[in-house]
């Protein structure tokens, strides 16, 4: 069984994970993990900006941020919590609270810089229409962060409802943001804020929940919404997508993800509880599937190797397997007790990563890590709960 390294609670409903790695170890912090927060509150006044219908509700939240340590022991008590230990005198796994960002309204999603270590922002996207910049900045000698807004950019969200559900950042420095009306907007960051650059109106059908940059092409966009359809998008023309596949999903498309090892592979997401695996040259038909048991809410790569961390929603946290382009499960954590929405990796320092040839391109030497002390970050709704947990080691995939 899983071992359970700690566990926390949001102020409120835990929508998402994401997690930055840090290129050193030992007693120092390895990963920085931000976790966007939803909830839709009763009671709020009429005509405020995140007015939910004019009904008197607001959607509010903000950006939990924790950290993850990795001590030099082998006793495994310094961060437990109630989990057993998996044995083998792996490394203890210290999981703390670091700090919160207050937001003007619910979070549903946060990505981290693209440059790593040379950019210490995340850009978070919000229920009111907007993305706002954090930086946070990383003390290891200190038990906290400090978080600090940087900017903030509104009417992003489309009309309708006006929220922003997606976002993603590419290192040329493009933002892609989803809305909930079914468009699309691409932004880029200038001197003093972020720019709209071009507006995608129409993009899908329903709402967009899926929105993801290439990894090597800067000119392509893909997206997902809940009118079933997966769409790849050049973003020099704003009139029409270049492939659309409206077959394959039962249900919405809830998060496209492109492969880190692969230039040509992205895996999907969806409502009708499977992960797809496809060549985005060719996505008339996908490479591979799994049903993961819930709804495929978000997916994350591996940083080191082919494989998946899969929030399913009432499914709970799956592990997949993406080796040779075939998807198999391989653990289910299914501890929480309520809706998985988000799960990310982290992974152990490696003390010899730098003389095995790791590249972190998945190719065989990537694949020489010890990756028994990979470690996940994954968290749940209605119950406000985030989790710091280690697989079984029979689990690892290669």
């Amino acid at each position: 069984m899983a071992t359970l390294c700690g566990r926390m609670r949001t102020m409120h409903g835990a929508c998402g994970v994401e997690t930055r790695a840090r290129a050193h170890g030992g007693d120092c912090r390895t990963a920085v993990v931000l976790v966007g927060e939803y909830e839709l509150r009763k009671g709020g006044v009429d005509g405020d900006d995140d007015d939910v219908g004019g009904r008197g509700a607001k959607r509010v939240g903000g950006t939990s941020v924790f950290g993850v340590r990795f001590a030099r022991t082998h006793d495994d008590d310094d961060g437990g919590d109630d989990g057993d230990d998996d044995g083998g005198g792996a490394r203890g796994v210290i999981f703390e609270r670091l700090g919160r960002v207050e937001c003007s309204s619910a979070v549903f999603e946060a990505k981290w810089s693209p440059r790593g270590e040379t950019d210490d922002r995340a850009v978070v996207a919000d229920a009111a229409g907007g993305l706002s910049l954090i930086r946070v900045v990383d003390n290891d000698s200190a038990p906290t962060v400090r978080v600090e807004h940087v900017l903030r950019v509104g009417d992003v969200g489309g009309d309708g409802l006006g929220m922003v559900t997606c976002v993603d950042w590419s290192a040329s420095g493009a933002f892609a943001a989803s809305a909930s009306d079914g468009s699309f907007r691409l932004l880029c960051e200038r001197e003093g804020g972020i720019d709209v650059v071009e507006t995608f109106e129409g993009a899908h059908d329903l709402e967009m929940w899926a929105i993801a940059f290439d990894r090597t092409r800067r000119d392509v966009v893909y997206t997902g919404a809940d009118d079933c359809a997966l769409k790849v998008w050049d973003a020099r023309d704003t009139t029409r997508a270049s492939a659309t596949n409206r077959k394959t999903h039962g249900a919405g498309v809830t998060c496209v993800v492109p492969s880190p090892h692969d230039d040509h592979i992205i895996a999907t997401g969806s409502y009708d509880d499977y992960v797809r695996l496809w060549d985005c040259r060719r996505i008339a038909t996908p490479l591979s599937e799994c049903n993961v048991g819930g709804g495929a809410w978000r997916a994350r790569w591996h940083r080191s190797r082919r494989a998946l961390a899969c929030a399913a929603m009432g499914g709970g946290a799956v592990l997949l397997d993406a080796a040779n382009d075939a998807l198999t499960a391989v653990y289910t954590y299914d501890d929480h007790e309520s809706i998985v929405y988000g799960a990310d990796w982290v992974s152990a320092p490696n003390d010899n990563e730098n003389n095995n040839n790791s590249s972190g391109n998945g190719e065989e030497g990537a694949d020489k890590n010890n990756h028994d002390d990979d470690v996940l970050v994954t968290c749940s709704f209605y119950d406000n709960d985030v989790r710091c947990w280690k697989p079984p080691r029979r689990t690892t995939t290669t």
